[in-house]
C-alpha cells in the first residue's frame, strides 16, 4: 500500500452521532468501516494500514466524512500527539511504532526479520518471539490506546508470514510471486528510463544545434565615425548601405558567395534589391539549420535503433521497446523503425502482462484484494481489448472496496467486449450493489439470467435485489 503523499498526515477527530441518523445510512460499506476505526488518534496513514485502504481512497473517505459533519478534520497538519498514558513500556512503544511505519514495505521475510533462506525452524523461533511481544493475550486488560490497533496489525502480518513461510508449497508460491515482483519493478522502471532517454536525446539534439540567433547575431565591429559636414554628420550613401547588407548576408551564408544576380548601375533604380538578397540569405540559413537538426535527430535514431538491435541480441525486449521509443521520436517519419517499435512493444508488453497476471493471480487468491487491483489494472494497460482482465480489476476493486466509479468503468467495458459473458454482467451489478444503485443492479442481474438461467448465483442475487 502507498504511503501518503503528504507525510504530514492529518488526524481525523469523530463527532458523536447517533448510529440511526440519516448521514450514517447512507454511507458506502468501506465508509462506515473507516468510520467505525477513528478514534481521534490514528492519522489518516495509519487509518489506511489498518483499514487496508490505499491512500488515495482513504483521503477522498475522510472528505466525505467531513463533507457530512461526522469527523472533524480542519486539512492542517496535526501536532505531535502528546505522549499516551497506556500500559505498555517506551522501548515496545518505540517498537511498536517503528514497526507499523514500515510494515507496508515489508514482505513476509522482513517482517519477522529473517532471511529468505531461514529454515522452517528459524521462522518459527521470530514468530513465537513476536507472539510474546505483540499477542493480544499478553496484554489482556491492559490500556494500550492506539497501540492496540497497530499491534494487532503487526501480529495477524506476522501471523500470514508465519503460515505461509513454514508450509512448502506456500512457501514456493509466494518465493515466485516475489520475483514476478521484483521483475515487474525493474521493467516499470525501465519504463521510466525510457523517459528520460527520450529527455536526453532532445537535448542532445538542441546541444548539436546552435539556435538561429546564434549565427544571425553580427560580429561587434568597430563603431564608424562619420565625418562631419557643414550641415552635421554624414549619413552613408546609398552603396555603402547595399555594401554592408551584403556583408551580413555573406555572414549569413557562412562566408560563401552571394547568390549571382545582375546588380544595377544605380543602386537608387532599384532601392529593395539588397533587402532581397539578405532575405535569401536568411531563407539559406534556416535550411541550414533545418538540416542540422536533422543530422542530429539522425544520428539519435541510430543510436538508440543500435542500442534495440544489441538489446534484442540479449533477448531483452522491454530494453529493445524502450530503445526504439525513443528512436521513432527522434525520427517520426521512418516507417521500418515504427514497425519494429510496434512489434517489440508488443513483445514487451507480453512480458508484463505476464508477470502481473501471475502478481494478480496470487494476490486474488491470498485476499490481498488492493493489490490485485493495482496488478490486473496494469494487466489491462498492457491488453486493452481483453474482457477478462478489465472484469478481473473491478472485481477486485469492488473487494478492496476502493474506487467504485473505476471499477463500474472496467466492468461496462468487459460487458462491451463480450456482451454474452453473464460473468462480466455479474460483477457490474455487484459493482452496482456496492455503490447503492439497486435498480441497475436489477437491470443487469436480468440480464445475466437470461444468458444463463441455470446459475444459482444469479438467482440469489436477483433474490436480494428484490426484497
Amino acid at each position: 500500500m502507498e504511503r501518503l503523499a503528504d507525510e504530514r498526515a492529518r488526524t481525523p477527530k469523530p463527532i458523536a452521532v447517533d448510529a440511526r441518523d440519516a448521514r450514517v445510512s447512507s454511507l458506502a460499506p468501506n465508509e462506515s468501516f473507516v468510520l467505525s476505526r477513528i478514534d481521534g488518534v490514528l492519522d489518516e496513514h495509519e487509518l489506511a494500514m489498518v483499514t487496508s485502504v490505499s491512500a488515495q481512497e482513504m483521503s477522498a473517505i475522510l472528505a466525505t466524512l467531513a463533507g457530512l459533519g461526522l469527523i472533524a478534520l480542519d486539512g492542517v497538519a496535526a501536532p505531535p500527539p502528546a505522549e499516551e498514558d497506556v500500559d505498555i513500556d517506551a522501548a515496545l512503544r518505540k517498537r511498536v511504532s517503528d514497526l507499523f511505519a514500515r510494515l507496508d514495505g515489508l514482505d513476509h521475510y522482513g517482517v519477522l526479520g529473517v532471511a529468505s533462506e531461514a529454515t522452517k525452524k528459524e521462522i518459527k523461533r521470530a514468530y513465537f518471539e513476536y507472539a510474546s511481544a505483540f499477542h493480544p493475550d499478553k496484554h489482556f486488560r491492559k490500556r494500550l490506546g492506539s497501540y492496540k490497533a497497530k499491534m494487532e496489525v503487526i501480529f495477524a502480518r506476522a501471523t500470514t508470514a508465519h503460515d505461509v513461510l513454514t508450509d512448502k508449497e506456500k512457501r514456493a508460491e509466494y518465493d515466485a510471486y516475489l520475483v514476478d515482483q521484483r521483475r515487474a519493478r525493474g521493467i516499470e522502471d525501465m519504463l521510466k528510463d525510457a523517459l528520460a532517454e527520450m529527455a536526453a536525446a532532445e537535448e542532445a539534439v538542441r546541444s548539436a544545434v546552435p539556435e538561429i540567433a546564434t549565427d544571425v547575431a553580427p560580429a561587434p565591429t568597430a563603431p564608424v565615425v562619420p565625418a562631419e559636414t557643414p550641415s552635421g554628420p554624414r549619413l552613408a550613401t546609398a552603396e555603402e548601405a547595399a555594401r554592408r547588407r551584403d556583408a551580413l548576408a555573406r555572414r549569413l551564408l557562412g562566408n560563401r558567395a552571394l547568390p549571382t544576380r545582375s546588380r544595377p548601375a544605380t543602386p537608387a533604380a532599384t532601392p529593395n534589391q539588397p533587402h532581397a538578397t539578405a532575405a535569401e540569405a536568411m531563407d539559406a540559413l534556416k535550411r541550414r539549420y533545418e538540416d542540422r537538426v536533422a543530422s542530429a535527430r539522425a544520428f539519435q535514431a541510430k543510436k538508440y535503433s543500435d542500442n534495440a538491435r544489441a538489446a534484442l541480441a540479449q533477448n531483452d525486449p522491454v530494453a529493445a521497446a524502450n530503445a526504439l521509443r525513443v528512436a521513432v521520436t527522434m525520427d517520426p517519419t521512418n516507417a521500418e523503425l515504427k514497425r519494429q517499435y510496434e512489434e517489440t512493444q508488443a513483445a514487451a508488453d507480453a512480458i508484463l502482462s505476464e508477470t502481473y497476471t501471475r502478481q494478480a493471480t496470487y494476490e486474488e487468491k491470498n485476499e490481498q484484494w488492493s493489490e490485485a487491483a493495482k496488478s490486473w489494472a496494469r494487466v489491462v494497460a498492457a491488453r486493452p481489448n481483453e474482457a477478462h482482465c478489465h472484469e478481473r480489476a473491478a472485481n477486485a476493486m469492488v473487494r478492496a472496496g476502493t474506487n467504485l466509479h473505476e471499477a463500474a468503468k472496467l466492468a461496462q467495458t468487459a460487458c462491451a467486449i463480450e456482451p454474452a459473458n453473464h460473468k462480466h454482467k455479474v460483477t457490474l451489478a455487484n459493482v452496482y450493489l456496492a455503490a447503492g444503485l439497486t435498480l441497475n443492479a436489477k437491470r443487469e442481474l436480468e440480464a445475466a439470467a437470461q444468458l444463463s438461467p441455470q446459475d444459482d448465483t444469479i438467482q440469489a442475487l436477483l433474490k436480494r435485489v428484490s426484497k
